[in-house]
């Protein structure tokens, strides 16, 4: 049985971490993953020298991009909860010779100063935290007066999918959102960033489109969890997989959902 990715929060205690890093090599191959990367960078506004904080860095893909727009005289620290991932990030990081860091860190405890950033990202990452408010009150927290923060995540109530069976469509969808620590987090974005200190927020949607392989290595584990909980039965749960692989070899196979996209300044 495939890993659940709604377990994200618990990674080093799943039975295999190494899925948590294919899934997110995987998911930074999708298009509109690769496309919104340069528009989270440009609500950081750098010019070089900043020193930027990366909040659920994972593997580290992110800081490697960052780190050639901040220079030498900048530096980027990427944290993670998961010991697992800041080992891979490290491991990935040797040889490299940029500025850059990686530390275990949990988002809702930084174990840094008041205003020891120029800028902080966070991308995927606020879906699986407990508490998402909190999490968003630290990084804010760690920013300076007119620091910038970008933050990229999903809003799991808006899945969309071309398929006949509505009702297996909806079950499956809304446990799987209601499966996530924080479903309706992107959309509550916006009200978060003003409720801690930000200005000029901007709002960019994004809408997601997922191949039929990705969505088996996103739902896979989930639909099999739902199914053995009595969510969906296993004939519905068949049905719904098989018509969907039809789909997708007939190049018809439609699946997707909304990201958002929020910056700010801190004020």
């Amino acid at each position: 049985m495939s890993e659940d990715v709604t377990h994200f929060t618990d990674v080093d205690r799943t039975k295999d971490p190494g899925f948590f890093r294919r899934f997110l090599d995987e998911g930074n191959k999708i298009p509109t993953i690769v496309t919104s990367k340069p528009i989270i960078l440009e609500g950081l506004r750098l010019r070089g020298g900043e020193h930027v904080l990366d909040v659920g860095c994972g593997t580290g893909a992110d800081v490697f991009e960052v780190a050639p727009l901040v220079g030498a005289t900048g530096h980027v620290i990427g944290v993670d909860v998961s010991a697992a991932m800041i080992g891979e990030a490290r491991r990935r990081a040797e040889g490299r010779s940029l500025p850059v860091a990686f530390e275990v860190c949990d988002s809702q405890a930084l174990h840094f100063g008041t205003g020891a950033f120029d800028a902080v990202r966070s991308e995927r990452m606020l879906m699986h935290v407990p508490d998402a408010e909190l999490a968003l009150f630290e990084m804010t927290r760690v920013l300076k007066p007119g620091g910038r923060m970008s933050v990229f995540d999903f809003d799991w109530e808006t899945q969309f999918c071309d398929s006949p069976h509505k009702e297996t469509t909806r079950k499956i969808t809304q446990s799987f959102c209601d499966g996530m620590r924080n479903g309706w987090i992107g959309r509550t974005l916006p009200r978060l960033f003003k409720a801690n200190g930000m200005d000029e927020i901007t709002v960019k949607p994004r809408t997601m489109f997922l191949t039929y392989p990705f969505l088996e290595l996103l739902l896979g584990g989930h639909v099999a969890r739902a199914c053995a909980a009595g969510v969906v039965s296993r004939e519905e749960a068949d049905q719904w997989w098989t018509h969907l692989a039809q789909a997708n070899r007939a190049a018809v196979f439609l699946y997707g959902y909304t990201a958002f996209i929020v910056a700010g300044v801190k004020r």
